[in-house]
Protein backbone atom coordinates (compact mmCIF):
# COMPACT_ATOMS: atom_id res chain seq x y z
CA UNK A 1 0.00 0.00 0.00
CA UNK A 2 2.86 1.86 0.53
CA UNK A 3 4.22 1.97 -2.75
CA UNK A 4 0.69 2.86 -4.20
CA UNK A 5 0.41 6.86 -5.00
CA UNK A 6 -3.41 8.35 -4.74
CA UNK A 7 -5.24 11.01 -5.32
CA UNK A 8 -8.41 13.05 -4.15
CA UNK A 9 -10.33 15.95 -5.79
CA UNK A 10 -12.24 17.49 -2.68
CA UNK A 11 -15.88 19.33 -4.11
CA UNK A 12 -14.54 22.68 -3.29
CA UNK A 13 -11.77 22.38 -5.84
CA UNK A 14 -12.73 25.08 -8.51
CA UNK A 15 -11.14 22.45 -11.22
CA UNK A 16 -14.08 20.12 -10.44
CA UNK A 17 -16.34 21.99 -11.36
CA UNK A 18 -15.05 23.22 -14.04
CA UNK A 19 -14.47 19.64 -15.34
CA UNK A 20 -18.51 19.26 -14.59
CA UNK A 21 -19.15 22.34 -16.95
CA UNK A 22 -17.22 21.04 -19.28
CA UNK A 23 -18.45 17.80 -19.47
CA UNK A 24 -21.79 18.94 -19.35
CA UNK A 25 -20.89 21.28 -22.53
CA UNK A 26 -19.88 18.45 -24.74
CA UNK A 27 -22.67 16.78 -24.20
CA UNK A 28 -24.96 19.25 -25.62
CA UNK A 29 -22.31 19.70 -27.80
CA UNK A 30 -23.02 16.18 -29.34
CA UNK A 31 -27.04 15.91 -28.65
CA UNK A 32 -27.04 18.67 -31.58
CA UNK A 33 -24.42 17.11 -33.42
CA UNK A 34 -26.54 13.88 -33.91
CA UNK A 35 -29.60 16.18 -34.28
CA UNK A 36 -27.41 17.31 -37.40
CA UNK A 37 -25.62 14.33 -38.67
CA UNK A 38 -27.66 11.22 -41.12
CA UNK A 39 -25.39 8.45 -39.92
CA UNK A 40 -27.25 6.75 -38.09
CA UNK A 41 -25.51 2.60 -37.98
CA UNK A 42 -25.28 0.37 -35.14
CA UNK A 43 -21.27 0.68 -34.41
CA UNK A 44 -21.81 4.50 -35.39
CA UNK A 45 -24.60 5.25 -32.42
CA UNK A 46 -22.28 2.99 -29.92
CA UNK A 47 -18.85 4.52 -30.30
CA UNK A 48 -19.73 8.06 -31.44
CA UNK A 49 -22.73 8.42 -28.87
CA UNK A 50 -23.55 6.51 -26.15
CA UNK A 51 -19.59 5.69 -25.42
CA UNK A 52 -18.59 9.68 -25.14
CA UNK A 53 -22.18 10.32 -23.85
CA UNK A 54 -21.00 7.83 -20.95
CA UNK A 55 -17.95 8.99 -20.10
CA UNK A 56 -18.15 12.78 -20.36
CA UNK A 57 -22.03 12.04 -18.24
CA UNK A 58 -19.87 9.35 -15.26
CA UNK A 59 -17.33 11.94 -15.20
CA UNK A 60 -19.01 15.11 -14.49
CA UNK A 61 -21.42 12.98 -12.08
CA UNK A 62 -18.70 10.92 -10.38
CA UNK A 63 -15.83 13.34 -9.79
CA UNK A 64 -17.72 15.85 -7.25
CA UNK A 65 -19.82 12.80 -5.56
CA UNK A 66 -17.31 10.22 -5.66
CA UNK A 67 -13.87 11.94 -6.63
CA UNK A 68 -12.67 12.83 -2.75
CA UNK A 69 -12.42 9.19 -1.59
CA UNK A 70 -12.67 7.23 -4.44
CA UNK A 71 -11.32 9.42 -7.60
CA UNK A 72 -9.73 6.40 -9.38
CA UNK A 73 -13.83 5.89 -10.06
CA UNK A 74 -12.81 8.45 -13.40
CA UNK A 75 -10.25 6.03 -15.22
CA UNK A 76 -13.52 4.16 -16.65
CA UNK A 77 -15.11 6.66 -17.80
CA UNK A 78 -11.85 8.07 -19.63
CA UNK A 79 -11.51 4.90 -20.81
CA UNK A 80 -14.70 5.18 -22.72
CA UNK A 81 -13.97 8.86 -24.11
CA UNK A 82 -10.85 7.02 -25.63
CA UNK A 83 -12.31 4.66 -26.99
CA UNK A 84 -14.78 6.83 -29.04
CA UNK A 85 -11.77 8.82 -30.17
CA UNK A 86 -10.04 5.82 -31.44
CA UNK A 87 -13.24 4.95 -33.33
CA UNK A 88 -13.49 8.24 -34.82
CA UNK A 89 -9.90 7.96 -36.04
CA UNK A 90 -10.29 4.76 -37.65
CA UNK A 91 -13.44 5.58 -39.90
CA UNK A 92 -12.22 9.09 -41.07
CA UNK A 93 -10.21 8.20 -43.83
CA UNK A 94 -6.58 8.91 -42.10
CA UNK A 95 -5.57 5.75 -43.02
CA UNK A 96 -6.70 5.60 -46.92
CA UNK A 97 -6.37 9.06 -48.18
CA UNK A 98 -2.89 10.00 -49.53
CA UNK A 99 -0.36 11.51 -47.45
CA UNK A 100 -2.05 11.59 -43.94
CA UNK A 101 -1.02 7.63 -42.80
CA UNK A 102 1.86 9.49 -40.63
CA UNK A 103 -0.79 11.26 -39.49
CA UNK A 104 -3.41 9.07 -38.81
CA UNK A 105 -0.93 7.03 -36.64
CA UNK A 106 0.06 9.81 -34.84
CA UNK A 107 -3.20 10.69 -34.07
CA UNK A 108 -3.64 6.71 -33.23
CA UNK A 109 -0.81 6.73 -31.08
CA UNK A 110 -1.41 9.92 -28.94
CA UNK A 111 -5.15 8.54 -27.98
CA UNK A 112 -3.26 5.45 -26.66
CA UNK A 113 -1.13 7.05 -24.58
CA UNK A 114 -3.33 9.28 -22.85
CA UNK A 115 -5.26 6.51 -22.31
CA UNK A 116 -2.42 4.16 -20.54
CA UNK A 117 -0.93 6.94 -18.95
CA UNK A 118 -4.30 8.17 -17.33
CA UNK A 119 -4.69 4.36 -16.30
CA UNK A 120 -1.62 3.90 -14.82
CA UNK A 121 -1.03 7.51 -13.07
CA UNK A 122 -4.23 7.15 -11.11
CA UNK A 123 -4.34 3.37 -10.33
CA UNK A 124 -1.11 4.81 -8.80
CA UNK A 125 1.81 3.34 -10.18
CA UNK A 126 3.02 6.55 -11.85
CA UNK A 127 3.66 9.35 -8.85
CA UNK A 128 3.25 12.72 -11.36
CA UNK A 129 0.53 13.64 -13.11
CA UNK A 130 2.77 15.69 -15.63
CA UNK A 131 2.89 12.92 -18.34
CA UNK A 132 -0.65 12.99 -18.71
CA UNK A 133 -1.33 16.67 -17.96
CA UNK A 134 0.98 16.76 -20.80
CA UNK A 135 -0.19 14.47 -23.51
CA UNK A 136 -3.78 15.65 -23.14
CA UNK A 137 -2.89 19.71 -23.22
CA UNK A 138 -0.06 19.91 -25.89
CA UNK A 139 -2.13 18.22 -28.96
CA UNK A 140 -5.18 20.03 -27.98
CA UNK A 141 -3.39 23.10 -28.27
CA UNK A 142 -1.68 22.70 -31.32
CA UNK A 143 -5.19 21.93 -32.70
CA UNK A 144 -6.94 24.70 -31.30
CA UNK A 145 -4.11 27.32 -32.55
CA UNK A 146 -3.42 25.47 -35.75
CA UNK A 147 -6.91 24.86 -37.23
CA UNK A 148 -9.37 27.27 -35.72
CA UNK A 149 -11.75 27.04 -38.43
CA UNK A 150 -12.37 23.36 -37.83
CA UNK A 151 -14.60 24.35 -34.97
CA UNK A 152 -16.97 26.54 -36.81
CA UNK A 153 -20.43 25.19 -37.43
CA UNK A 154 -19.09 21.43 -36.86
CA UNK A 155 -20.25 20.74 -33.32
CA UNK A 156 -18.36 17.47 -32.78
CA UNK A 157 -14.89 18.85 -32.78
CA UNK A 158 -16.43 21.30 -30.33
CA UNK A 159 -17.34 19.02 -28.13
CA UNK A 160 -14.57 16.74 -28.39
CA UNK A 161 -12.68 19.46 -27.10
CA UNK A 162 -15.16 19.87 -24.42
CA UNK A 163 -14.27 16.63 -23.27
CA UNK A 164 -10.31 17.15 -23.58
CA UNK A 165 -10.61 20.23 -21.56
CA UNK A 166 -13.27 18.25 -18.82
CA UNK A 167 -10.01 15.59 -18.69
CA UNK A 168 -7.79 18.42 -18.06
CA UNK A 169 -9.65 19.94 -15.33
CA UNK A 170 -10.23 16.45 -13.77
CA UNK A 171 -6.34 16.18 -13.86
CA UNK A 172 -5.55 19.45 -12.38
CA UNK A 173 -8.23 18.71 -9.34
CA UNK A 174 -6.64 15.41 -8.63
CA UNK A 175 -4.18 16.23 -5.54
CA UNK A 176 -1.41 13.49 -4.54
CA UNK A 177 -2.43 12.14 -0.87
CA UNK A 178 0.42 11.79 1.63
CA UNK A 179 2.50 9.03 1.77
CA UNK A 180 0.78 6.18 3.04
CA UNK A 181 1.81 5.33 6.69
CA UNK A 182 1.02 2.01 9.18
CA UNK A 183 -2.08 2.20 11.07
CA UNK A 184 -3.82 4.91 8.39
CA UNK A 185 -6.97 3.99 7.26
CA UNK A 186 -7.18 1.79 4.38
CA UNK A 187 -7.06 4.13 0.71
CA UNK A 188 -9.32 2.81 -1.49
CA UNK A 189 -7.73 2.37 -4.89
CA UNK A 190 -8.23 0.60 -8.44
CA UNK A 191 -10.13 -2.43 -8.36
CA UNK A 192 -11.92 -1.84 -4.88
CA UNK A 193 -15.44 -1.71 -5.29
CA UNK A 194 -17.58 0.74 -2.91
CA UNK A 195 -18.15 -1.74 -0.05
CA UNK A 196 -14.69 -3.53 0.02
CA UNK A 197 -11.09 -3.37 -1.44
CA UNK A 198 -10.05 -6.34 -3.78
CA UNK A 199 -8.28 -9.60 -1.90
CA UNK A 200 -4.99 -9.05 -4.03
CA UNK A 201 -3.28 -12.14 -2.63
CA UNK A 202 -4.32 -15.77 -2.28
CA UNK A 203 -3.07 -19.06 -3.70
CA UNK A 204 -3.92 -19.48 -7.38
CA UNK A 205 -6.95 -21.83 -6.76
CA UNK A 206 -8.61 -19.05 -4.91
CA UNK A 207 -8.42 -17.28 -8.27
CA UNK A 208 -10.13 -20.10 -9.79
CA UNK A 209 -12.90 -21.71 -8.15
CA UNK A 210 -14.87 -18.52 -8.10
CA UNK A 211 -14.84 -19.32 -11.83
CA UNK A 212 -15.47 -23.17 -11.54
CA UNK A 213 -18.51 -22.43 -9.33
CA UNK A 214 -19.92 -19.71 -10.14
CA UNK A 215 -23.29 -19.44 -8.09
CA UNK A 216 -22.89 -19.26 -4.22
CA UNK A 217 -25.92 -21.95 -3.68
CA UNK A 218 -23.16 -24.54 -5.37
CA UNK A 219 -20.62 -23.40 -3.64
CA UNK A 220 -22.58 -23.73 -0.09
CA UNK A 221 -21.17 -25.83 2.68
CA UNK A 222 -23.96 -26.71 6.05
CA UNK A 223 -22.46 -26.29 9.69
CA UNK A 224 -24.40 -27.49 12.59
CA UNK A 225 -23.46 -27.10 16.17
CA UNK A 226 -25.14 -26.54 20.07
CA UNK A 227 -23.63 -25.44 23.01
CA UNK A 228 -25.04 -25.73 26.41
CA UNK A 229 -26.68 -22.56 27.83
CA UNK A 230 -25.75 -22.49 31.40
CA UNK A 231 -22.81 -19.96 31.32
CA UNK A 232 -24.62 -17.62 28.64
CA UNK A 233 -27.83 -17.61 30.23
CA UNK A 234 -26.26 -16.01 33.71
CA UNK A 235 -23.92 -13.78 31.46
CA UNK A 236 -27.78 -12.22 29.52
CA UNK A 237 -29.11 -12.03 33.33
CA UNK A 238 -25.40 -9.90 34.30
CA UNK A 239 -26.14 -7.35 31.43
CA UNK A 240 -29.68 -6.84 32.13
CA UNK A 241 -29.02 -6.16 35.71
CA UNK A 242 -26.31 -3.54 34.18
CA UNK A 243 -29.25 -2.09 32.37
CA UNK A 244 -29.04 -3.81 29.26
CA UNK A 245 -33.20 -4.24 29.27
CA UNK A 246 -34.22 -7.35 26.81
CA UNK A 247 -30.71 -8.07 26.35
CA UNK A 248 -30.95 -11.68 25.21
CA UNK A 249 -29.91 -14.75 23.60
CA UNK A 250 -29.32 -12.95 20.08
CA UNK A 251 -27.14 -10.01 21.08
CA UNK A 252 -24.91 -12.58 22.65
CA UNK A 253 -24.47 -14.54 19.11
CA UNK A 254 -23.94 -11.39 17.40
CA UNK A 255 -21.58 -10.21 19.78
CA UNK A 256 -19.54 -13.97 19.25
CA UNK A 257 -19.89 -13.93 15.28
CA UNK A 258 -18.24 -9.66 15.73
CA UNK A 259 -15.63 -11.43 18.00
CA UNK A 260 -14.52 -13.88 15.32
CA UNK A 261 -14.47 -11.32 12.56
CA UNK A 262 -12.18 -9.47 14.70
CA UNK A 263 -9.58 -12.20 15.31
CA UNK A 264 -10.18 -14.02 11.73
CA UNK A 265 -10.32 -11.52 9.13
CA UNK A 266 -11.35 -13.62 6.55
CA UNK A 267 -15.16 -13.88 7.38
CA UNK A 268 -15.23 -10.70 6.63
CA UNK A 269 -14.41 -11.39 2.68
CA UNK A 270 -17.14 -11.70 0.08
CA UNK A 271 -17.27 -12.40 -3.56
CA UNK A 272 -18.65 -10.55 -6.30
CA UNK A 273 -18.01 -10.27 -10.39
CA UNK A 274 -16.31 -13.52 -9.12
CA UNK A 275 -13.19 -11.62 -7.43
CA UNK A 276 -12.85 -11.70 -4.05
CA UNK A 277 -13.77 -8.57 -1.63
CA UNK A 278 -12.31 -7.58 2.29
CA UNK A 279 -15.34 -5.34 3.88
CA UNK A 280 -14.05 -2.62 6.29
CA UNK A 281 -16.89 -3.45 8.39
CA UNK A 282 -19.22 -5.97 9.60
CA UNK A 283 -22.93 -5.58 7.90
CA UNK A 284 -25.28 -7.84 9.40
CA UNK A 285 -29.04 -7.94 8.01
CA UNK A 286 -31.68 -9.79 10.06
CA UNK A 287 -35.09 -10.11 9.10
CA UNK A 288 -37.78 -8.64 12.00
CA UNK A 289 -41.74 -8.91 12.02
CA UNK A 290 -43.06 -5.18 13.41
CA UNK A 291 -45.48 -7.16 15.74
CA UNK A 292 -45.06 -11.01 16.76
CA UNK A 293 -48.58 -11.91 14.72
CA UNK A 294 -49.14 -14.50 11.67
CA UNK A 295 -49.73 -11.88 9.46
CA UNK A 296 -47.55 -9.09 10.71
CA UNK A 297 -45.45 -7.50 8.23
CA UNK A 298 -41.64 -8.51 8.44
CA UNK A 299 -38.62 -5.74 7.04
CA UNK A 300 -34.93 -6.44 7.02
CA UNK A 301 -32.73 -4.61 9.13
CA UNK A 302 -29.11 -4.05 8.47
CA UNK A 303 -26.59 -3.38 11.56
CA UNK A 304 -23.51 -1.67 10.78
CA UNK A 305 -20.90 -3.05 13.34
CA UNK A 306 -16.93 -2.70 14.17
CA UNK A 307 -15.04 -5.26 14.44
CA UNK A 308 -14.09 -3.59 17.65
CA UNK A 309 -17.17 -3.78 19.17
CA UNK A 310 -17.97 -5.65 22.48
CA UNK A 311 -21.23 -6.77 23.85
CA UNK A 312 -22.32 -3.50 24.72
CA UNK A 313 -21.81 -1.61 21.29
CA UNK A 314 -23.53 -4.50 19.46
CA UNK A 315 -26.86 -4.14 21.98
CA UNK A 316 -26.73 -0.21 21.38
CA UNK A 317 -26.63 -0.98 17.23
CA UNK A 318 -28.93 -3.75 17.09
CA UNK A 319 -31.41 -1.97 19.33
CA UNK A 320 -31.14 1.00 17.59
CA UNK A 321 -32.43 -0.75 14.22
CA UNK A 322 -34.57 -2.78 15.91
CA UNK A 323 -36.78 0.38 17.37
CA UNK A 324 -36.92 2.16 14.09
CA UNK A 325 -38.18 -0.91 12.77
CA UNK A 326 -40.96 -1.39 15.20
CA UNK A 327 -41.16 2.01 16.02
CA UNK A 328 -44.12 2.22 14.24
CA UNK A 329 -46.90 -0.76 12.42
CA UNK A 330 -46.69 1.71 9.05
CA UNK A 331 -42.92 3.03 9.84
CA UNK A 332 -41.61 1.44 6.60
CA UNK A 333 -37.73 0.62 6.20
CA UNK A 334 -36.12 2.38 3.15
CA UNK A 335 -36.13 -1.15 1.68
CA UNK A 336 -40.00 -1.36 2.23
CA UNK A 337 -40.02 1.97 0.23
CA UNK A 338 -38.16 0.37 -2.71
CA UNK A 339 -39.67 -2.62 -2.91
CA UNK A 340 -42.89 -1.12 -3.10
CA UNK A 341 -41.33 1.44 -5.72
CA UNK A 342 -40.64 -1.99 -7.86
CA UNK A 343 -44.00 -3.11 -7.54
CA UNK A 344 -45.03 -0.45 -9.80
CA UNK A 345 -42.80 -1.59 -12.39
CA UNK A 346 -44.10 -4.04 -15.19
CA UNK A 347 -42.81 -7.57 -14.96
CA UNK A 348 -41.10 -7.60 -18.28
CA UNK A 349 -39.45 -4.36 -17.37
CA UNK A 350 -39.21 -5.49 -13.93
CA UNK A 351 -37.06 -8.40 -14.97
CA UNK A 352 -34.89 -6.61 -17.28
CA UNK A 353 -34.08 -3.77 -14.37
CA UNK A 354 -33.26 -6.80 -11.74
CA UNK A 355 -31.13 -7.80 -14.69
CA UNK A 356 -29.38 -4.64 -14.99
CA UNK A 357 -29.01 -4.34 -11.38
CA UNK A 358 -27.18 -7.56 -11.08
CA UNK A 359 -25.17 -6.40 -14.31
CA UNK A 360 -23.99 -3.35 -12.48
CA UNK A 361 -23.41 -5.16 -8.93
CA UNK A 362 -20.95 -7.75 -11.21
CA UNK A 363 -18.64 -4.49 -12.29
CA UNK A 364 -18.99 -3.17 -8.91
CA UNK A 365 -20.82 0.28 -10.37
CA UNK A 366 -24.39 0.04 -7.60
CA UNK A 367 -23.67 3.33 -5.78
CA UNK A 368 -23.32 2.74 -1.86
CA UNK A 369 -26.61 4.34 -1.35
CA UNK A 370 -28.78 1.33 -3.14
CA UNK A 371 -26.23 -1.08 -1.56
CA UNK A 372 -27.14 0.22 2.14
CA UNK A 373 -30.46 -0.59 1.11
CA UNK A 374 -30.22 -4.08 -0.73
CA UNK A 375 -30.86 -6.62 1.75
CA UNK A 376 -28.74 -9.36 -0.09
CA UNK A 377 -25.15 -7.29 0.46
CA UNK A 378 -23.71 -7.40 3.78
CA UNK A 379 -21.07 -9.69 6.27
CA UNK A 380 -23.91 -12.10 7.29
CA UNK A 381 -27.26 -13.03 7.91
CA UNK A 382 -28.83 -13.77 11.13
CA UNK A 383 -31.97 -15.14 11.73
CA UNK A 384 -33.46 -16.20 15.08
CA UNK A 385 -35.89 -19.53 15.07
CA UNK A 386 -36.10 -19.10 19.19
CA UNK A 387 -38.93 -16.75 19.21
CA UNK A 388 -40.72 -18.92 16.74
CA UNK A 389 -40.06 -22.04 18.77
CA UNK A 390 -38.36 -24.13 16.75
CA UNK A 391 -34.76 -25.56 15.68
CA UNK A 392 -32.72 -23.67 13.34
CA UNK A 393 -32.88 -24.20 9.74
CA UNK A 394 -30.22 -24.16 7.14
CA UNK A 395 -31.09 -21.49 5.02
CA UNK A 396 -29.61 -21.11 1.02
CA UNK A 397 -27.58 -18.06 0.41
CA UNK A 398 -28.54 -15.58 -2.19
CA UNK A 399 -27.24 -15.61 -5.63
CA UNK A 400 -28.11 -12.08 -5.44
CA UNK A 401 -25.95 -9.63 -3.97
CA UNK A 402 -22.66 -10.76 -1.82
CA UNK A 403 -23.50 -12.42 1.35
CA UNK A 404 -21.16 -15.17 2.29
CA UNK A 405 -22.75 -16.06 5.32
CA UNK A 406 -26.42 -17.25 6.77
CA UNK A 407 -26.77 -18.07 10.13
CA UNK A 408 -29.80 -18.98 12.03
CA UNK A 409 -30.45 -20.36 15.98
CA UNK A 410 -33.17 -21.98 17.34
CA UNK A 411 -35.21 -22.56 20.81
CA UNK A 412 -33.13 -23.57 23.45
CA UNK A 413 -33.99 -27.40 24.31
CA UNK A 414 -33.84 -29.47 27.59
CA UNK A 415 -31.24 -32.37 27.84
CA UNK A 416 -30.91 -34.94 30.75
CA UNK A 417 -27.38 -35.74 31.26
CA UNK A 418 -25.55 -38.46 33.40
CA UNK A 419 -22.57 -36.23 35.33
CA UNK A 420 -18.91 -38.31 36.21
CA UNK A 421 -21.19 -39.38 39.64
CA UNK A 422 -23.97 -40.84 37.35
CA UNK A 423 -26.03 -38.34 38.70
CA UNK A 424 -28.95 -37.00 35.96
CA UNK A 425 -28.68 -33.65 35.32
CA UNK A 426 -30.59 -31.34 33.51
CA UNK A 427 -28.93 -29.02 30.92
CA UNK A 428 -30.09 -26.73 28.52
CA UNK A 429 -28.57 -26.58 25.01
CA UNK A 430 -28.93 -23.79 21.38
CA UNK A 431 -28.73 -25.52 18.76
CA UNK A 432 -27.40 -23.37 15.54
CA UNK A 433 -26.65 -23.69 11.80
CA UNK A 434 -24.34 -22.03 8.87
CA UNK A 435 -24.59 -22.11 5.32
CA UNK A 436 -20.74 -20.46 4.27
CA UNK A 437 -19.83 -19.93 1.16
CA UNK A 438 -16.21 -21.72 0.66
CA UNK A 439 -14.93 -19.86 -1.81
CA UNK A 440 -13.95 -17.02 0.36
CA UNK A 441 -11.95 -19.12 3.14
CA UNK A 442 -10.86 -22.69 3.46
CA UNK A 443 -12.21 -25.54 5.76
CA UNK A 444 -9.40 -24.94 8.35
CA UNK A 445 -10.45 -21.12 8.56
CA UNK A 446 -14.08 -21.74 8.76
CA UNK A 447 -13.57 -23.98 11.56
CA UNK A 448 -11.21 -21.77 13.36
CA UNK A 449 -13.80 -19.18 13.75
CA UNK A 450 -16.49 -21.59 14.62
CA UNK A 451 -14.20 -22.82 17.52
CA UNK A 452 -13.88 -18.94 18.52
CA UNK A 453 -17.79 -18.62 18.05
CA UNK A 454 -18.41 -21.48 20.25
CA UNK A 455 -16.00 -20.47 22.49
CA UNK A 456 -17.64 -17.08 23.18
CA UNK A 457 -21.01 -18.74 23.29
CA UNK A 458 -19.46 -20.90 26.16
CA UNK A 459 -17.05 -18.12 28.20
CA UNK A 460 -19.76 -14.73 26.67
CA UNK A 461 -18.11 -12.90 29.41
CA UNK A 462 -15.00 -12.61 27.21
CA UNK A 463 -17.32 -10.16 24.88
CA UNK A 464 -17.19 -7.23 27.35
CA UNK A 465 -13.41 -6.43 26.16
CA UNK A 466 -12.47 -4.06 23.24
CA UNK A 467 -10.37 -7.06 20.77
CA UNK A 468 -7.25 -6.64 19.50
CA UNK A 469 -8.41 -6.51 15.66
CA UNK A 470 -6.66 -8.69 13.38
CA UNK A 471 -6.09 -7.53 9.56
CA UNK A 472 -6.57 -9.86 6.73
CA UNK A 473 -3.07 -11.41 5.54
CA UNK A 474 -3.94 -10.39 1.80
Amino acid sequence: MDKITTYSARRGNIFVWMSVLFMAASIVCRIIWLTQTGERGFWFVLFSAVFPFLGAFLTALRLPIRGEKYFYVTVRPVLLICIGYLYRIAVSGLFRAPGTLFFGICCLVIVLAQWFLYYFTFTGKIATRIPVLLVFALPLIVTIFDIPEMYVGKPIYLCEALMVFGIICAVLAAQKLPKYKEGDAYRFRYGDRMDGRLVRGGIPLDKVAPYIMVNRNGASNFVQECVETSAMDEYIHKKRREGLNHFGITHVFIAAYVRACAEMPGLMRFLSGQKAYQRMVIILKMAVKKELKLNSPETIISVELDPHDNADDVYRKFNEQVELANGSADLDSSFDSLAKLLNFIPGVVLKFAIWLLRTLDYFGLLPPELLALSPFHGSAFITSMGSLGIPPIYHHLYDFGNIPVFLAFGAKRTVYEPNSAGEILKKKYVDFTAVTDERIVDGQYYASAFKKIRSCLLHPEQLDEHPEVKEDIY
